[in-house]
């Protein structure tokens, strides 16, 4: 039996995803990169991660608590829910998405909305904000996914901002 794409799409991973993150082939949307990117969370290939940052926000020295921290999640599923240009001619884009893991135990939820935007004419990922109406209700606690998507625990990112 064949298995989806981590991603969501109905392709086998090495169609979809695998194909891009080897580069095969390249992200055509902003959708297609971050699709791409939470499959990368899910391999742990952190390689693709870091390629796939906009030049100005690409967290280089967290790279190994990157990698650690997706290596220590059980990457459960993605559900895109809305997308804002982001198409092959545009400049910049928004994909606004949930990505359900499991950490120590707990299920939990990144609810981001995801900004892209095109650098030497590929997709980068520039950063990410929680939507308005999650913010009111819900601030991430100390030792959950900082909300700006480096990977890192909120203590050690955003929190001390």
């Amino acid at each position: 039996m064949v298995q989806n794409c981590y991603c969501g799409k109905k392709f086998e991973y090495e169609h979809c995803c695998g194909a891009i993150h080897s580069g095969k082939s390249a992200a055509t949307t902003a959708e297609d990169l971050m699709r791409t990117r939470y499959s990368a969370f899910v391999k742990a290939n952190i390689d693709y991660i870091l390629a796939t940052y906009a030049s100005e926000t690409r967290p280089l020295e967290e790279r190994d608590d990157i990698l650690e921290w997706t290596r220590s999640v059980e990457w459960l599923g993605l559900e895109v829910l809305s997308t804002e240009k982001g198409k092959v001619n545009d400049s910049e884009g928004w994909v606004e998405f949930k990505a359900s893991f499991k950490e120590d135990g707990q299920k939990q939820i990144m609810h981001e909305k995801s900004y892209f935007q095109k650098e030497n004419g590929c997709w980068v990922y520039v950063s990410g904000e929680y939507p308005k109406k999650e913010l009111e209700h819900k601030l991430p606690n100390r030792n959950d996914p900082c909300f700006c998507g480096s990977g890192k625990k909120f203590k050690k990112c955003c929190f001390n901002k």
